[in-house]
């Protein structure tokens, strides 16, 4: 489906009576840091880092994805284009790990593999599909605007919100702190009609499939393996049913090639029986709390943002870089999410101050010329007596 234009989002915003449209990559960068919201929303300044390949590798799934279901391409169209943009990927040397070689050689070679296997054993969605289906959403006095990646009605009359994923799977706890976005897309679907009892919200794991196994007992046992991992992870269930179905005497044939192939179809079809692999899809119960929790967290959000934005505004007259400094990350939500900045983010810390303030500490400790770091570690709390700080 082609993106609105901008005069159709003009139109949008007047029907709802706003001049703001916001969307969950906006809210998600706030909260993943609210000076690369700065950067990026208020300073409309041009990201300096593009050697990042995680949101090429996202953007390019997704493209072929939409590209298969929409029909400008076929089944096996997919490992070519797949080919096509990973090979453009590594000529724009884009790197999964920007400080370590060797990890991220490991961390591409494995993402490859999995891809790969993906787009060319990819379960058909059996339904008629909507692919990046423009929605509005209101939530609370807010509008947002998004794109579901896909949106089928399944033959027990449920609205399936399906989201591609290329990152590494949620479960538990992660889930429900990651499902915001499909939470927001419901809410509209809802807000058009569809009772939330009628609506299932899901991502579809790109890099892992669902084996079920059946076991020795004659139960079965289901398991998220990363694609790339079929055959060593099953390796020890496809032995025992070589053996037991009479296969013994091919048994290091069949498993080296399971090993190399990473395919079910590789071993006799009577072993074959006693699998299902399936795409690795995790839905997340749509429940009322859940969607209080996120409409909550999103208004409350929004209201930091603009109180923020608001703050901004009055205090730049007078001195701008104290103004900046409303949205600076704290010293602890930098060291968490160092990793990020580190290998992800789109702005180096030349233009990342909070992330730079961060390195510059780091440096000085390794250095030793952090004059104060650990004074007072190594003093007994009951001591209250502190008259030896007026000697420094």
């Amino acid at each position: 489906m082609s993106r609105k234009t901008n005069e159709e989002i003009e139109k949008i915003k007047k029907k709802y009576n706003t001049d703001r449209i916001w969307s969950w990559s906006r809210i998600n960068t706030y909260k993943n840091s609210p000076y690369e919201y700065f950067l990026k929303y208020i300073k409309r300044e041009k990201e300096d880092r593009q050697d990042c390949i995680y949101a090429v590798t996202g953007g390019m799934a997704h493209d072929i994805m939409e590209n298969f279901y929409v029909k400008k391409i076929g089944y096996s169209d997919m490992d070519s284009d797949f080919e096509d943009a990973w090979l453009t990927a590594g000529i724009a040397d884009l790197k999964f790990d920007r400080n370590d070689d060797d990890k991220n050689k490991k961390i591409a070679d494995k993402y490859y593999k999995n891809l790969k296997h993906f787009f060319n054993n990819h379960v058909l969605i059996p339904y008629k599909v909507e692919i990046e289906r423009f929605i509005s959403v209101m939530i609370g006095k807010n509008l947002f605007q998004g794109y579901i990646d896909v949106c089928f009605k399944d033959k027990n009359g449920y609205y399936n919100i399906l989201d591609w994923k290329t990152s590494s799977i949620y479960k538990g706890k992660k889930a429900l702190n990651e499902c915001g976005q499909l939470v927001v897309y419901a809410v509209g679907l809802h807000q058009m009609g569809v009772p939330y009892d009628k609506i299932k919200i899901c991502w579809n794991f790109l890099k892992y499939v669902k084996a079920s196994c059946e076991q020795a007992n004659g139960n079965w046992k289901t398991r998220e393996i990363d694609r790339c991992e079929i055959g060593n992870k099953l390796y020890t269930s496809v032995r025992m049913w070589l053996k037991k179905l009479g296969y013994e005497d091919k048994l290091d044939n069949y498993l080296d090639i399971f090993l190399q192939t990473n395919d079910i179809k590789s071993l006799p079809k009577d072993v074959q029986t006693k699998y299902k692999l399936s795409d690795c899809i995790v839905y997340v119960d749509l429940t009322e709390e859940l969607i209080n929790k996120w409409e909550t967290d999103i208004i409350n959000t929004i209201s930091e943002i603009i109180e923020k934005e608001n703050m901004y505004n009055t205090e730049k007259v007078i001195d701008d870089e104290k103004a900046e400094k409303i949205f600076f990350d704290t010293p602890e939500s930098v060291e968490k999410q160092s990793y990020y900045f580190a290998s992800l983010c789109a702005y180096s810390p030349k233009l990342h101050k909070p992330y730079k303030v961060y390195l510059d500490k780091l440096e000085a400790r390794k250095n030793g010329s952090d004059f104060f770091s650990g004074i007072g570690e190594n003093i007994s709390e009951s001591n209250d007596d502190m008259s030896w700080l007026e000697q420094l």
